[in-house]
């Protein structure tokens, strides 16, 4: 600190401090973090003590790294914040947690800080890299998504005899869906998240571009690919239910509800935590303010149940159907099957089978690759499997080959028939004789 010529101090800021070591690298930036997390801390403490009296044993603290709520006894456990690692990456592993013992009389003291101070176990924040296994399982996976997607949507809207039809319609968004989910992945990985990502910066700063970059990741693509999950078990119902098919069907309603409603919703979402919990870092972990988060959570939840039941339904009709009468539409029936079984990938049942985290390295790999292959699994399913897919090609690849042996020869009765004009244009060999 200096002092001016009318006595004023003048503050010389971080990043013109010229030090030998210099600071850490984002320095700057993470004592912001740090300390703009402690003012929203004191600000939501007095608020909470303004409008009711709190009788807990252990009142609301700020440890010089995090933020403790009131507490009753137990053992109360916090995220770790991200900026206590310093600034040379993010760390996406939200299992690390820090925690506080409160007692009947207050706030652990223990003995070895001489029973005087408060005592915060940040052990738990110093785990192995599991937050880079699993951020190298995404890259990895989703990677490979993204190049079995691109060819499947290329596919499913360039073959003419399918580009119309509902079902490959469906079959089209879903992809796209997935392989906007996986480029964003990739994309907000690299910019923010990688060792010395290039706007790893913003993170620190919370900065609105990467709250809506991750908020379309996290938020809108989820929904999204619910939304078509659903799409297709509802259609693949109604097929079967009322044994109609609608070739001519647009499927304008289920493209305005699968992209408009959860882009509705992650914009209600985007204001009201911006009002409510708009602090963190770029909102890629989950609002603090629970009923927040809920308002995408439930959709998701609701979307994987009427999903299960809708996928037991049509297996109930599939076996009634083969029971009255095996001989009726035996080969329709067996599409059907297909498609119920496809399901089972298609509406991500490994989202079902690990929402419940366990804090096990090998499990959260596998989860996360669970959940970056998906769009292989379904790109798979739908587009290099499908027997309508594999014939529309089989067909354009044959009528190519007839084209291409027609052309060769046109080309080569072409020739013939230029040779045989240049040996009528020849002048008689006696003409070139002189006597």
């Amino acid at each position: 600190m200096k002092k001016g010529n009318h006595g004023s101090s003048r503050i010389t800021p971080l990043n013109r401090l010229d030090l030998d070591p210099p600071l850490p690298f984002q320095f700057e930036l993470i004592v912001k973090d740090c300390c703009s997390a402690a003012r929203y801390c004191c600000r939501n403490t007095l608020v909470k003590y303004h409008h009711r009296h709190d009788d807990s044993p252990c009142p609301a603290t700020w440890d010089g790294w995090n933020c403790f709520d009131s507490s009753d006894e137990g053992l109360v456990v916090k995220q770790c914040p991200n900026y206590i690692y310093g600034g040379t990456n993010v760390k996406t592993d939200y299992d690390r947690h820090s925690k506080k013992l409160c007692q009947s009389r207050g706030w652990d003291l223990p003995e070895k800080t001489g029973g005087m101070k408060e005592y915060t176990d940040y052990a738990g924040c110093m785990q192995n890299d599991d937050a880079e296994a699993r951020l190298l399982a995404g890259m990895l996976t989703y990677s490979a998504s993204v190049i079995f997607l691109v060819p499947a949507v290329f596919l499913l809207n360039w073959l003419r005899p399918i580009r119309y039809q509902p079902m490959f319609i469906l079959h089209r968004h879903l992809l796209i869906s997935c392989l906007l989910y996986g480029v964003f992945y990739l994309s907000t990985a690299t910019l923010f998240v990688v060792s010395f990502a290039p706007l790893s910066s913003q993170v620190y700063q919370n900065h609105i571009f990467c709250r809506l970059l991750f908020s379309i990741q996290l938020r809108y693509l989820r929904l999204t690919n619910f939304s078509w999950m659903l799409a297709e078990a509802v259609y693949l119902f109604r097929l079967l239910h009322t044994a109609q098919h609608s070739e001519g069907e647009t499927m304008r309603s289920y493209k305005i509800i699968c992209w408009g409603l959860p882009g509705a919703i992650t914009f209600v979402y985007f204001v009201v935590r911006g009002l409510n919990d708009d602090v963190g870092m770029c909102w890629i972990e989950n609002s603090t303010v629970a009923w927040v988060e809920w308002m995408i959570f439930a959709p998701s939840l609701l979307a994987m149940g009427v999903n299960l039941l809708l996928l037991g339904l049509v297996v109930i009709i599939l076996v009634k159907k083969l029971r009255c009468n095996p001989h009726l539409e035996r080969i329709q029936y067996r599409k059907a099957v297909r498609g119920a079984f496809m399901l089972i990938p298609v509406f991500g049942v490994q989202q079902l089978l690990t929402i419940y985290r366990f804090s096990n390295t090998y499990y959260q790999v596998t989860d996360q690759s669970l959940n970056g292959l998906q769009g292989f699994f379904v790109s798979f399913i739908v587009c290099y499997t499908n027997r309508s897919v594999i014939e529309c090609l089989q067909k354009w690849w044959n009528s190519h080959q007839e084209k291409s042996a027609l052309g060769a020869e046109c080309r080569q009765r072409m020739s013939i028939q230029e040779s045989g004009k240049l040996i009528l244009k020849s002048p008689p060999l006696t003409e070139h004789v002189q006597l």
